[in-house]
């Protein structure tokens, strides 16, 4: 009778501490595969090793979510609002630190076999606390990662196949040296009182480079990067009055009608603002993208 009642002990603890790490309520460092279903992080975490997310997973406010370097992350895909969007999310409310190395990157990615564009729906820093996405690669998301009103530095990633690349609003970011490709957006942005600093970034292959929606009058220095894109590099949106300066970037030629021709402004609809993409730069930028 003792033995079993050893045994129904070790298997209640062992069920308790599933559901603690289920929750979110302890450090955990991922040994194995952790799987992780709509979890509320509220202490702070660990992950290293395969992580499986399904669902909206968040990082509640106090509590610091750390990444090891050559973590995978990968986001189950169930669509259950029916939208073409996969529902899997990394919501940051308290703090994320995903700081990989150049040899070891950390990778957010689909869980599909065979992964698409939008299998899940976004790493989003909201309300948070000061953060840091340095040397992971993003892909397969609606978008890779989202900064409103909060500061965070996004250096030396790779982010791609990825719906939009970045999106930010009112956000203290600095974007640094990523390779941004092959995305439908590489950045998206409304700068409603920002002060982003995007430079030094490969923002190329993608469908548009910069997508300006509306009230981006200042608040982001946009210098130094190379900007090559298929249909235009930077598009405004249609309530996009202001004038924009993109002045001191590479467009892929030295010409600046070349330069003009990728942008869809004033010059292409007479209600939207003025890009002004001079000085162009008259070679590609060395040393941007990842380091």
């Amino acid at each position: 009778m003792k033995k079993i009642k050893t045994v129904f002990l070790v298997l209640f603890l062992m069920a308790a501490a599933c559901l603690l790490i289920v929750a979110g309520t302890c450090p955990v460092y991922a040994a194995g595969p952790l799987y992780l279903d709509r979890a509320a992080i509220d202490h702070d975490t660990t992950w290293s090793g395969t992580v499986i997310l399904r669902g909206q997973n968040v990082v509640k406010k106090g509590a610091t979510l750390t990444v090891l370097p050559g973590t995978l992350v990968k986001f189950v895909w169930s669509d259950e609002d029916g939208d073409g969007i996969g529902d899997g999310e990394l919501n940051i409310e308290g703090r994320i630190t995903a700081r990989g190395t150049r040899d070891d990157m950390i990778t957010f990615t689909s869980a599909q076999p065979v992964p698409r564009m939008k299998d899940w729906t976004y790493i989003m820093l909201s309300h948070a606390a000061e953060s840091v996405i340095a040397y992971c690669r993003v892909e397969y998301a609606f978008t890779a990662v989202q900064v409103h009103w909060t500061k965070a530095t996004i250096k030396d990633n790779i982010i791609t196949h990825n719906f939009e690349g970045m999106r930010f609003s009112t956000a203290d970011v600095d974007v640094l040296h990523n390779k941004i490709s092959e995305n439908s957006f590489g950045i998206r942005y409304e700068t409603r009182g920002s002060a982003a600093t995007i430079k030094d970034n490969n923002i190329t292959r993608n469908g548009c480079g910069f997508f300006a929606v509306v009230k981006c009058a200042g608040g982001a220095a946009i210098r130094g990067n190379n900007i090559e894109n298929e249909e235009y590099n930077v598009k405004l949106g249609s309530q996009q009055r202001e004038d924009l300066d993109y002045g001191g970037n590479w467009w892929g030629s030295a010409d600046p009608a070349a330069a003009e021709a990728s942008i869809f402004d004033k010059t292409k609809d007479d209600t939207l603002g003025r890009v002004t993409s001079e000085p162009c730069l008259s070679a590609p930028v060395e040393g941007a993208g990842v380091e």
